[in-house]
């Protein structure tokens, strides 16, 4: 049970997300996954210029949300701005997002990346890429892209 047994305390935590606040209680082991996943994404580097996705305002604490999923499972779900609503690397964004969890939380979490609604004019698509496994690993197959990926997540950019 993820620990519950020594983690009794919930504490309330606001998420937002999707142009509407909501109040969820989430124990104290979502609230410092959360600020986890947070501390873990806010420094990948964009893959055109030299800021981060925090720095862009790409990212945000409040834009990502952990919740349990099962027993033994955490749902996490991650939802992020591209910085125009014609970003063409919005996919790359998010596959180096993915990539930098799975990387970091080799443990089984479920895990959601999706382009904030109406931020994007082809959001549908490009969150059908990157939560498709296939596409994802099809993607990384390609040694170019693979590198940018590891450029951008490990804090050298992928601008340049």
């Amino acid at each position: 049970m993820l620990g519950h047994q020594l983690i009794s305390v919930t504490v309330s935590a606001e998420v937002k997300g999707d142009n509407q606040e909501t109040t969820k209680v989430m124990t104290a082991e979502m609230v410092m996954m959360r600020e986890t996943v947070y501390d873990l994404i806010k420094d990948i580097r964009d893959p055109e210029k030299p800021q981060t996705l925090e720095e862009l305002n790409v990212v945000s604490e409040d834009n990502i949300s952990v919740e349990e999923f099962s027993d033994d499972k955490l749902y996490v779900k991650i939802v992020f701005v591209p910085t125009v609503p014609h970003c063409s690397l919005a996919s790359l964004i998010g596959l180096c997002l993915r990539r930098k969890l799975v990387t970091c939380f080799p443990e089984k979490h479920k895990l959601d990346i999706l382009v904030k609604e109406g931020s994007h004019d082809t959001a549908d698509e490009i969150n059908k890429q990157i939560n498709d496994k296939e596409r994802i690993a099809a993607a990384m197959e390609n040694p170019n892209l693979r590198d940018l990926v590891e450029k951008c997540i490990n804090d050298e950019g992928g601008y340049g």
